[in-house]
Formats: C-alpha cells, structure tokens, sequence
C-alpha cells in the first residue's frame, strides 16, 4: 500500500508544475522531485534551459586553428591546411559513436558523407551533420578552396555530460541516464594516404634488414 500511495504521489505531480505560474526553474529549486520535470520535455528544443545537459567545461581543442607557423622557403611545398572541428554535447553515447569516427578516419571528405550516408543509426546521421558542418567552416573561414579537396585525418569522440532523470515503473520510478559525447574531427586539405593504418606485413628484404637493425642496436649494459 506504502508503494501504491508513494506512485499516486508521483503521478500528481507533473499535474501541478503545469498548474504552477511561476518559472520552470524556480518551480524545481522548491520541488525535490525536479527530476521528473527534467524528463518531460526535449531540452535541445528549448535554449533556455540548456544549461541541463550542456557541459561546463571547455575544450581546448579549437585552439589548435590558433597556431601560427614560421614561413616557409620558396623550396618548401606548401604546408596542407589543418581544421580542427569540434561539434559538443551531442545526445549519443560516447561508446556508440567512437566505431562510426574510427570508421572515417583516411578517407576524404566525399567518401567519408557517403559512407555514413548508407547507415540507419543515429550516430551515423549525427556524423553525418558534423561533417557538413565542418566542411562549410573550412571552405568559407580557413582558407580551403575546394569542399572537396580535403581528408579525414583524425576523428574521436569524448565523454560528455550525463543527465539523470527519472521515469515512472511498476514498483518504484527507475532511474535514466541521458548521455551526451563531443565530436572531434581534423580536416586537412589535399588528397588521402594510400594507408592509413601502416600494414604489419613486411618483404623478406624488410624483415632482414629490420633483424640487422635490431641485432646492431643492442646493448650490453655495463660494458666498455
């Protein structure tokens, strides 16, 4: 009976913070249960209340289209241009979208939309935007001159903030967590490596000479 009369309790009060006609934060900083409200609406829709899932601290990652290079001799070829590209506090877990930014990486900017055109999840559509995103920034303010003449060469994802919130269940309310992840993307102009991924597989030449390296860098501690 406790639990039954501790669920009615609960049922009554998404009720009254509808009724209620002061502001929606002044209602949860008087109401312990501020939870529940947290859960009844999409906070990205509505920038007032952002400050729920968006996280405090900053990246140092854009500060890296800061860097300023010494010039170059006219025997130099020119440096590729590098973009650093940082989308946060995405609604997806950083565990669920680390493989579709692995899945980019080495590929240029047309092969990599097109790969995660063709998935059905949503962190493949997420990144999908991310991409355009980043593709329009580096034409229109870093100095790119084609969309299409640049390549993935780094992506990973970081943790973001978790919301806590709750929702009804037979017993007792359960508890939900709401993760969100920040997007990191390195664009660079130029065309992709033939590989990205160094293959470990070497010639019978290769292996001779790494074995003949590795015998004539050895050390015998101690000695004259």
């Amino acid at each position: 009976m406790q639990c039954l009369r501790t669920l009615r309790s609960f049922t009554r009060i998404p009720n009254l913070l509808q009724r209620a006609s002061g502001s929606w934060p002044a209602v949860c900083q008087t109401i312990h249960t501020s939870p529940l409200y947290k859960a009844s609406y999409n906070p990205e829709k509505n920038e007032e209340y952002a400050f729920f899932y968006q996280s405090e601290d900053k990246s140092d990652f854009p500060d890296y289209n800061k860097i300023v290079y010494p010039p170059q001799d006219p025997s130099e070829p020119p440096r590729p241009i590098e973009y650093f590209h940082e989308t946060r506090d995405l609604r997806y877990s950083q565990k669920k979208m680390w493989k579709y930014t692995a899945m980019i990486r080495g590929l240029s900017i047309d092969d990599a939309i097109r790969k995660v055109s063709f998935l059905p999840q949503k962190g493949a559509k997420i990144l999908k935007d991310c991409l355009l995103e980043g593709q329009k920034i580096a034409v229109r303010e870093h100095g790119i001159e084609y969309p299409s003449n640049m390549w993935i060469e780094h992506a990973y994802c970081n943790k973001g903030k978790i919301l806590y919130t709750m929702r009804l269940a037979f017993k007792y309310p359960a508890r939900v967590r709401t993760r969100y992840c920040h997007v990191c993307i390195v664009f660079r102009e130029g065309a992709p490596p033939k590989e990205y991924y160094p293959s470990e597989e070497m010639t019978g030449f290769e292996k001779m000479e790494d074995y003949i390296k590795k015998q004539r860098e050895r050390r015998i501690l101690f000695s004259l």
